[in-house]
């Protein structure tokens, strides 16, 4: 392998797991309001969104291992951060669309992230491009999946 294809493996590498730390905080961030939430069709459409968020992690990883490199999981200290201000703004209270309106402003800011990531990742191989449009893609189904519960 030459240093142009080692530099593109190593930009390949630290894109997947930009992407992979992203999609496991909006997992376990939508795993924790799940637990905040009673039963009914927003669990049901959040328990969806986890589904898919998992998905995609498990996609990011294979990537990975392919590579021989590792997952960076998320700090420990920003996921507590995430879950200790979930637990202050939902429980089963919580309007539904209060609840929708939380997620649909992380989602935002996930596909913010997601949007620069590919921007700045520009030149890595189209197969893990297309991952992180995917990712994309489930970010927005996500924030589409919660408009129906701001009229509630």
């Amino acid at each position: 392998m030459n240093k142009e294809q080692q530099t593109i493996r190593e930009r390949e590498i630290e894109f997947l797991q930009q992407l992979h730390q992203s999609a496991q905080m909006g997992r376990d961030t939508l795993e924790h309001v799940n637990n905040n939430i009673g039963a009914g069709t927003m669990r049901d459409a959040v328990e969806r969104d986890i589904f898919d968020y998992s998905g995609i992690c498990m996609q990011i990883k294979r990537k990975l291992d392919e590579r021989d490199a590792d997952v960076k999981s998320v700090g420990k200290i920003p996921s507590f951060m995430a879950g200790m201000m979930i637990d202050m703004k939902i429980n089963d209270e919580t309007p539904e669309s209060e609840v929708a309106k939380m997620i649909i402003d992380g989602t935002t800011k996930g596909i913010t992230e997601c949007t620069s990531k590919l921007a700045d990742f520009y030149d890595v191989d189209d197969d893990v491009k297309n991952i992180g449009y995917k990712f994309l893609w489930i970010q927005q189904k996500n924030v589409d999946d919660m408009k129906p519960f701001l009229h509630n």
